[in-house]
């Protein structure tokens, strides 16, 4: 897939709650996102959700990210998790484009609240120690798997 298509699609979170946390986290002091952009906070949460798998239609969308603000590493990332869903290659065709994009759409849309507890949740904690824990749980958990 030519990274020119992500020039004609903006990613989208879901408007109302969602959104507003998505603006807290890169926006309060203690948080880790902090003056990261909306797209940084996407593809975080795009990633918990699927590696929780969880996964929610948007209903709603807020187009906040630009599809041509993705990194090759972000655009990556989002093809990988396309195929990984789909099981399939043709994910990375033309034709198939939105159906790849809807994928991390909707994993992000999963993985916003799980983001945002993990930083602004009740356990008390840094959130950035809350953040490293959970990736070396992931880790663990990888390795003996």
């Amino acid at each position: 897939m030519d990274r020119k298509r992500l020039d004609r699609y903006d990613f989208a979170v879901e408007s109302g709650e969602k959104h507003s946390r998505v603006k807290r986290l890169k926006e309060e002091k203690l948080s880790p996102f902090r003056d990261m952009t909306m797209k940084d906070v996407f593809i975080y949460a795009m990633a918990i959700g699927y590696e929780r798998g969880k996964k929610v239609p948007l209903k709603r969308r807020t187009g906040v990210i630009p599809g041509n603000a993705l990194r090759d590493e972000d655009y990556a990332l989002v093809k990988a998790i396309g195929i990984s869903q789909r099981k399939d290659v043709d994910i990375l065709f033309e034709k198939k484009e939105k159906e790849l994009f809807k994928i991390a759409e909707e994993y992000a849309n999963g993985g916003i609240d799980m983001l945002f507890y993990q930083v602004f949740g009740e356990d008390p904690g840094d959130p950035d120690r809350k953040m490293e824990q959970a990736l070396r749980d992931l880790m663990a958990k990888k390795r003996k798997g």
